[in-house]
């Protein structure tokens, strides 16, 4: 077993009581056409003897199967995903933000989408990947919030506000956002070592004031 093995673990803890069941791989692997129906979704999953909050991405129905199996992912490692049978006592959706739009400028009562930056206003990546994070959000486009994946967050430059590169949804909208926490609210930091990096906008990165105006 792999627990025996020295400096080594194994690559996914072992299921707890109650927590969702992975799809079987007999039920994965059945001859015929799958119904996959794509669409992204921020839920809490109960893995490991606890809930996740984690995205939803694909909803498949296997061949001749009357059970849903979902796609879901909580983290950026090779262990942090997987096909569950869904069940709704072990995978709920997520609630969505509630609060009324704020009464200030500049939206003095009324809701409006997040600010989107043109790709070539964005800056370079850093060098050693310092900018990139994982990191579930809520983004308000479209006049609704959608369920979001947050892959990177930089500063353009010391007199511009921080940005996130944000995806959204299954029809791979992506971009990069003004990380406005009213309107881009990251749910958690689920990759403690990038953490820093992936903050929401209304804090900095260790280290983020040197050079700011």
């Amino acid at each position: 077993m792999t627990e025996a093995v020295p400096f080594s673990h194994p690559a996914r803890p072992p299921a707890q009581p109650g927590d969702a069941e992975r799809a079987p791989r007999e039920l994965m692997t059945l001859p015929g056409y799958y119904r996959d129906t794509r669409r992204w979704r921020l839920v809490e999953i109960r893995v490991g003897g606890g809930w996740r909050p984690a995205m939803l991405t694909v909803w498949r129905r296997p061949p001749g199967s009357a059970v849903w199996v979902v796609h879901v992912t909580w983290g950026a490692d090779d262990a942090s995903w997987g096909w569950f049978l869904f069940d709704e006592r072990t995978v709920r959706p997520m609630p969505e933000p509630q609060d009324d739009a704020p009464a200030g400028p500049p939206f003095f009562g009324r809701w409006r989408d997040t600010t989107i930056v043109p790709a070539e206003l964005a800056g370079q990546p850093a060098p050693d990947g310092a900018d990139g994070c994982w990191r579930l959000a809520w983004v308000r486009t479209g006049g609704r919030w959608r369920s979001a994946l947050v892959t990177a967050r930089r500063r353009p430059g010391p007199t511009m506000p921080w940005i996130m590169h944000a995806r959204w949804g299954e029809d791979r909208s992506a971009a990069w956002l003004v990380a406005d926490p009213v309107t881009v609210r990251p749910v958690t930091a689920t990759v403690p070592e990038t953490a820093e990096s992936c903050t929401d906008g209304s804090s900095e990165p260790a280290g983020a004031a040197e050079g700011s105006s």
